[in-house]
C-alpha cells in the first residue's frame, strides 16, 4: 500500500507539532510512471525494469522513519504514514 501522508518533525528545545505532507497527491504520478514503464518494456527493458522497481519501492515506504541532520546540525525526522 502506498503511503498517504509524510510527517516532518523538528525536535528541539521547543516542541513543534510535525508538519504533514500529503504524499497521496503523488499517486497519479506513480500510475503514470508504471504506464510509461509498460510502454518502454520492449525498446528499453533495462530502464523499464528500473522504473518499475523504483515505483515498487515507493509503494513500500509505509511505516518508514528517517532521521537526518541539516547542514546546521539540526535533527529532522521524516515519517511515512
Amino acid at each position: 500500500m502506498m503511503p498517504v501522508l509524510a510527517l516532518v518533525g523538528l525536535p528541539g528545545p521547543r516542541w513543534l507539532p510535525p508538519v504533514p505532507l500529503p504524499v497521496f497527491l503523488l499517486w497519479p504520478l506513480v500510475l503514470f510512471c508504471l504506464g510509461v514503464a509498460k510502454l518502454m518494456d520492449r525498446p528499453r527493458p533495462a530502464e523499464a525494469a528500473k522504473l518499475r522497481t523504483f515505483m515498487r519501492v515507493f509503494c513500500e515506504l509505509r511505516g518508514l522513519s528517517i532521521d537526518v541532520e541539516t547542514a546546521h546540525r539540526r535533527p529532522v525526522r521524516l515519517w511515512f504514514v
